[in-house]
């Protein structure tokens, strides 16, 4: 047994059980709505959605909630413009958080002299790698920090991009004091369609001059006015009563904009004449350390371009010879670190997740009991063990070895434990699925060790002769078991990995798909090279 201990894959195994049961302790298991209750979203589309679209408008929701698949996310349309969300989540601040993210279309898109250079879709990979400049830092002692999101445009896109940017600098200077003033490109999410925009007028005056980086200490600033002409849409400054001008305006204006995107510091009064005009008023207050203007429009950054990007060494504009510039970045700042890593990770989930075809016009929520409680838990733990006492009985009758159903025991046990730690670590929570993905991982693990078992007996029968060993080694035997093990185990993966990538219609689904996956990786990388140890070591002593 000492040998055995000494074995690499024996410490690999000891050290993993120690850190399971560290991980149980000390951070627990998370459970899904069946165990634990959670939240319902209740989401009404503006417009009845094309029987077509229903399934991305599901899929992007359902990212947008839980992009790593781990918070037991169930999306289920009713009629053509509901949706009925569930997440095992009941953190106030958390549910606000994905309800603020819900709301919004998730349209992105990069304006330049108020045309569109390229749209969320065009943007084919989003680099995550800090070696590419992706991440936040600080930019000095204060606190105050800036985020970068680099990406990569379809070639269609990248040509587009270096045809529209093309000469977009203007020298200034001569000799050593040559520079370029370059135009600026606009990133939006959702820049407002078929809206008006109304501020009163000491926001104005406060926002006339906006600076490029709103969170920052900043000499370069944008007006109103320049904003305003890449956003193509009408706004209005207003004091506390609409004149009887103004009001002819609006109706005009109702003509072709049926929504208005007004201040929260506008009167009531302004307000009410809007509604009673047609309108629909969406209220937008103004948020820390960020302009109103840009939530107004949803403006998320404004870059200038740069002499290389715009090919100013190109011959002549009558016979362009650019260079198409794939990988670009978007960038913004924020007073401090984790604010500016919970705005990037904001615009990440929004260009990963794709925009709704339909908006949503709201949302409302309410908490929900668990179907199931820890009763069942219990119990599914004890219909483990009891397979597992089964078929270390069942291996006593066949090889009438006892020795064999303690190993059995064990690897089965350790197996659980391993993934339940692991399950713990990457933050997954339990629903009923990935509970019959534990129990399913159980049985697929004893069949393994049946195979291995039966493996190491294998007897061959010659013509005419009684049954013979067949003279190799059980390392021989063992590796020749392992072949199936392995390529069992490997079909049962690719089988599971489709519902993981590809959920669509098999959500509920995906947590048997992952607990699956996982004990099957855990069984064939440390739990059955351990339990095949235990049987060489215990067969090479009765025979």
């Amino acid at each position: 047994m000492r040998q055995l201990v000494k074995k690499p894959i024996f410490i690999i195994w000891i050290v993993l059980i120690l850190l399971s049961l560290l991980l149980l302790a000390t951070q627990g298991l998370k459970y899904g709505v069946d165990f634990s209750g959670g939240t319902a979203f209740q989401i009404v589309l503006e417009e009845p959605v094309p029987t077509e679209d229903f399934g991305s408008v599901t899929s992007v929701i359902s990212r947008r909630l839980d992009w790593a698949g781990l918070k037991d996310v169930k999306v289920t349309p009713s009629g053509n413009q509901y949706v009925v969300a569930q997440i095992a989540e009941s953190d106030p601040e958390e549910i606000s958080k994905l309800k603020s993210l819900l709301l919004r279309q998730g349209r992105f898109e990069a304006i330049l002299d108020g045309n569109v250079l390229f749209v969320g879709e065009d943007l084919k990979t989003i680099y995550k790698d800090p070696a590419r400049g992706y991440g936040a830092t600080k930019v000095d002692k204060s606190g105050a920090s800036s985020w970068r999101l680099p990406f990569l445009l379809s070639p269609q896109s990248a040509q587009k991009f270096a045809e529209m940017s093309f000469h977009k600098c203007d020298a200034t200077g001569y000799g050593s004091e040559l520079q370029y003033e370059c135009a600026k490109t606009y990133f939006f999410v959702d820049r407002p369609v078929n809206s008006i925009i109304i501020m009163d007028n000491d926001l104005y005056l406060e926002e006339e001059n906006v600076p490029l980086y709103p969170d920052l200490e900043s000499t370069s600033y944008i007006s109103i006015e320049e904003l305003m002409s890449q956003v193509n849409t009408n706004y209005y400054i207003v004091d506390n009563n609409l004149s009887t001008s103004e009001i002819n305006v609006f109706e005009e204006d109702f003509n072709t904009h049926k929504k208005a995107i007004v201040a929260s510091t506008v009167s009531s009064e302004v307000i009410e004449r809007l509604e009673n005009i047609g309108y629909k008023v969406e209220i937008k207050s103004k948020l820390d350390n960020e302009p109103w203007i840009w939530s107004a429009t949803g403006l998320k950054s404004v870059i200038s371009l740069t002499e290389d990007v715009t090919n100013m060494n190109a011959p002549t504009i009558d016979s362009p010879k650019f260079e198409t510039f794939s990988t670009l970045s978007i960038t913004g700042s924020s007073m401090s670190l984790e604010d500016a890593k919970l705005r990037l990770e904001d615009l990440e989930v929004i260009l990963e997740s794709g925009s709704l075809p339909i908006p949503i016009e709201s949302i409302s929520t309410e908490s929900i009991s668990p179907y199931l409680g820890s009763e069942f838990l219990n119990n599914s733990l004890l219909i483990g063990l009891f397979a597992l006492l089964t078929v270390a009985i069942v291996l006593f009758i066949r090889y009438r070895i006892i020795q064999l159903s303690l190993p059995i025991l064990l690897a089965g046990a350790s197996e659980i434990l391993i993934l339940l730690g692991v399950l713990s670590l990457i933050g997954f929570r339990l629903d009923l699925a990935a509970v019959a993905g534990i129990l399913a991982t159980i049985g697929t693990g004893v069949d393994h060790e049946i195979i291995i078992t039966d493996g190491i007996f294998k007897k061959k029968k010659g013509a005419g002769e009684e049954d013979e060993d067949i003279h190799e080694s059980l390392v021989s035997k063992v590796k020749k078991s392992f072949f199936i093990v392995f390529a069992a185990a490997s079909t049962t993966m690719a089988t599971m990995l489709p519902i993981v990538f590809f959920n669509a219609g098999l959500s509920k689904l995906v947590g048997f798909a992952i607990t699956i996956i996982l004990g099957s990786l855990i069984g064939i990388i440390v739990t059955r090279p351990v339990y095949a140890e235990f049987a060489k070591k215990i067969i090479s002593k009765i025979k």
